[in-house]
């Protein structure tokens, strides 16, 4: 029994190897372009979840939102020049580490403000519903600003894969 096992998963593999590889195209102008504009409109829904929360985020510390807008606006500002000069990959991979930078606001920010609700309850304060609404706002955001990342990141070692190659040729056609 054990050798007919083996020589099945053998002949799998062996079956398997048989097809070529499909090697991964560079992303579009248009598939980067629309990526760039979700990411774009991901960006705002933070910035407003961050508004939304500025007041509980305030009587945490004055600086926390403000730092929270300025994420926002670099995010912003990444985004700008892909839309305007093209991608590249270290400005996809700065988009993702900023996109990345949000959604870790987004998770610390929601972290502190039910904190901070949890001792005004332990206190016997009845839970603060405007701060509630903002952790689920701001974890709205940090997911969405995560999900249009991961669908960048696919979309930048695709494009990081076929520079790599054409890179290789080129450097193969020199020796």
């Amino acid at each position: 029994m054990r050798i007919v096992i083996v020589v099945l998963l053998f002949g799998v593999f062996a079956w398997g190897q048989d097809k070529p590889v499909e090697q991964p195209s560079m992303p579009s102008k248009e598939e980067v372009s629309e990526l760039v504009t979700k990411a774009d409109e991901k960006v705002s829904g933070f910035e407003e979840a961050v508004r939304n929360a500025k007041p509980h985020l305030d009587s945490i510390s004055p600086k926390l939102a403000a730092n929270y807008m300025d994420a926002a606006s670099t995010a912003h500002t990444i985004i700008r020049g892909v839309q305007k000069n093209g991608a590249s990959a270290y400005t996809l991979v700065s988009l993702l580490a900023t996109l990345d930078d949000l959604a870790l606001n987004a998770s610390t920010a929601s972290g502190q403000l039910l904190r901070t609700d949890e001792e005004q309850v332990t206190r016997g304060k009845q839970p603060d519903v405007g701060r509630l609404s903002s952790v689920i706002l701001l974890n709205t955001a940090g997911t969405a600003c995560n999900d249009i990342a991961e669908l960048i990141l696919h979309a930048t070692l695709r494009y990081v894969d076929v520079e790599e190659r054409i890179l290789g040729t080129l450097l193969e056609k020199q020796k």
